[in-house]
């Protein structure tokens, strides 16, 4: 920890993903968003990066869970029939062509990737916005489990995941972001992203997090 004008913040890395107050928070693993068969592979973008990434979103996942990390999974939705779109949200969906009709509530599209498959312990928490705190509880359900710090992954990288980075600061959230476990179909957009990320919130690979989640686990008395 560190003095920042007279008050003391976490500061290392180490502390910022502390597991007695750290979350991690998966945005967009979905269908449409990561599978060959989904809607942006239908519409012609490059999913190499996410597919890349994949495993390291689902090693994330699934071992931070294994070591005690409360999951957060981050599910986007469009209503059937387009009752949640409205004309501003619906001109910004179709505005590269595709069309808007992806992650149609409880479609395949729509459903969590299969490697990270919800837990019962874990949290699914419904957006229909990029940010996944807006018109959400996501706040309140991590408030509840007394979270302070928020490790960040998934897609895309200069869209829902920069929203929501961006949202969990303004939230008074420390933030973590995965560095090699968000990805996009836009490598120049991703590039930019993770400018921003580097000039504002501390980045940490994968294997860092998780070296330090077992670290801690050892180091736990045993019952």
């Amino acid at each position: 920890m560190r003095d920042a004008f007279g008050m003391t913040v976490l500061d290392t890395l180490d502390e910022l993903v502390d597991p007695r107050w750290t979350a991690l928070v998966a945005v967009d693993v979905q269908n449409d968003f990561c599978h060959s068969d989904g809607h942006f592979a239908r519409h012609g973008r490059d999913l190499s990066a996410i597919q890349e990434a994949l495993p390291r979103m689902r090693r994330l996942v699934v071992e931070g869970r294994r070591l005690g990390i409360p999951v957060f999974l981050i599910q986007q939705g469009t209503l059937p029939g387009a009752v949640s779109d409205s004309p501003a949200w619906r001109r910004f969906k179709t505005r590269d062509g595709k069309s808007p009709d992806y992650t149609t509530v409880d479609s395949w599209g729509w459903q969590v990737d299969a490697g990270l498959q919800p837990d019962p312990a874990d949290t699914v928490v419904a957006k229909y916005r990029p940010d996944a705190f807006v018109h959400t509880h996501l706040d309140q359900f991590l408030r509840a489990r007394g979270i302070q710090s928020v490790v960040i992954l998934g897609t895309v990288t200069e869209g829902c995941v920069e929203s929501t980075v961006r949202g969990a600061s303004y939230h008074d959230y420390y933030v973590v972001v995965a560095r090699d476990a968000v990805a996009s179909t836009n490598q120049v957009l991703h590039e930019g992203s993770m400018r921003l990320y580097e000039a504002r919130y501390p980045l940490a690979n994968t294997e860092d997090i998780l070296g330090i989640w077992r670290n801690t686990a050892k180091q736990r008395p045993a019952a």
